[in-house]
């Protein structure tokens, strides 16, 4: 086919999409300039020289390639993706997805030049709306990876990450709509995963942990160039975030009473088959305004008693997980109980963290506290340092927060003093650890 034939292709393909596709996002820029049909005694002539301006274009890409260009903003622009440069030049990979009545269209090409790639965008979404360009029907779903097949890959081949982490990464693994080939997914799909653990009486604040882990995973497998619409997975989260259908952890001001604590305590004391000290565990939890997880991981070999401090194994931080090793501050009385303790293991207090929290809501429940959790004593340690008049950064390597802001979620002041001063229930617990 020659040029002058391609060119006048062009031109009808611009004038049927004009016709055909009026409301079509996307509009040609420029109008091509006509081409001269060219004569028996002149073709030979033009031939020529309609190669010229293809060398001088070589040219100029080359110029262009020597200078290193820059990455240029395309965040407005759709179906276009900037990525990482290569050997120096940027790339702008379009992935484009339609779903015609011959089937789903997925078709992509990557670009060093965005002007390049709208251009090939433009053409190519002109094609689809005319019917020009059909679906590849032997390359369907069957050798598409599905969401599920990327999300296991990303579970066996990526980071280790903990066991809440895994047990979401699972979910998703079984769930029937991650079944669907991934190349496929869109705006709608999202929002229909989120809509299935509203479904399931999830809180908004869990639902966003899942979709949040769910994006996550399918970002890891794009950026290893597996067949996923990147720009869909970020478009979508904002939309979903925006719509508030996710919605972020709420701060609490929950804190406990003296009576309330008496209550729970006192029930623990008449429960004889209680054998896991709960109350030794949580007066350390306001003293030591620590975790329930990261008091049961405390080992003996992590105290330093001349410095007063000990090394908290893997606390807990938003992007770190298992690196995140603290050393923080003991509080005195934090320091006599661990000193109280006996040392039957390499932990200091060697229990399950999920049966201590578990025992702590039963007696809470059955002394009919509602709304109070175990989480809620840290908070208590926290404020109750405050209203001693205790300064920022001393509470920080006290409660291990790395930022006032992270900080400011766990203080509810209510009076200066300490509401704690003389209360017998850590003389109890430092007697009975001395009486066994």
């Amino acid at each position: 086919m020659s040029h002058t034939t391609q060119v006048s292709s062009k031109n009808l393909l611009q004038q049927i999409s004009r016709d055909r596709a009026a409301g079509s996002p996307f509009a040609f820029r420029a109008e091509l300039p006509a081409q001269p049909r060219p004569t028996e005694s002149s073709g030979t002539s033009q031939n020529v020289s309609s190669r010229k301006p293809k060398q001088t274009k070589r040219t100029q890409v080359s110029t262009k390639a020597d200078n290193l260009p820059t990455v240029e903003d395309c965040s407005d622009e759709p179906f276009i993706s900037a990525r990482a440069p290569k050997d120096g030049l940027p790339r702008y990979c379009v992935q484009i997805r339609r779903r015609t009545d011959s089937g789903p269209i997925n078709i992509s090409k990557t670009f060093t030049s965005l002007k390049d790639a709208k251009k090939w965008r433009d053409d190519t979404l002109a094609q689809i709306q005319l019917g020009l360009l059909a679906p590849k029907q032997e390359e369907g779903s069957k050798t598409a990876p599905r969401v599920c097949d990327l999300i296991q890959k990303r579970k066996d081949k990526g980071r280790s990450v903990e066991k809440t982490a895994t047990q979401n990464l699972e979910f998703w693994i079984n769930h029937p709509r991650c079944q669907e080939p991934a190349s496929t997914i869109d705006l709608k799909w999202f929002q229909n995963a989120a809509e299935d653990l509203l479904k399931l009486e999830m809180m908004p604040q869990t639902a966003a942990t899942y979709m949040t882990m769910l994006a996550s995973s399918l970002k890891w497998a794009a950026e290893r160039d597996e067949d996923v619409p990147y720009d869909v997975v970020v478009r979508a989260m904002k939309v979903l975030w925006h719509d508030e259908i996710l919605a972020r952890s709420e701060e609490r001001e929950r804190r406990p009473t003296l009576d309330e604590l008496d209550l729970i305590f006192d029930a623990v004391l008449a429960n004889k088959r209680q054998k896991i000290p709960i109350i030794t565990i949580s007066v350390f939890a306001i003293f030591s305004c620590r975790r329930l997880s990261e008091i049961c991981r405390l080992r003996w070999s992590d105290l330093n008693v001349t410095d007063r401090k000990i090394l908290v194994r893997e606390m807990k931080h938003p992007r770190k997980k298992k690196t995140n090793d603290v050393w923080v501050k003991l509080t005195p009385q934090a320091m006599k109980i661990i000193l109280s303790m006996p040392k039957t293991s390499e932990f200091i207090f060697p229990y399950n963290p999920r049966s201590v929290g578990t025992a702590f809501r039963r007696h809470r429940q059955r002394v009919k506290i509602d709304d109070l959790r175990f989480h809620d004593l840290r908070h208590e340690g926290i404020s109750r340092l405050f209203e001693k008049g205790k300064r920022d950064h001393f509470v920080m390597k006290t409660s291990g927060h790395q930022s006032r802001s992270c900080l400011d979620r766990y203080v509810n002041v209510e009076k200066k003093g300490d509401k704690f001063k003389n209360w017998h229930w850590l003389d109890w617990v430092l007697e009975y650890w001395a009486s066994i």
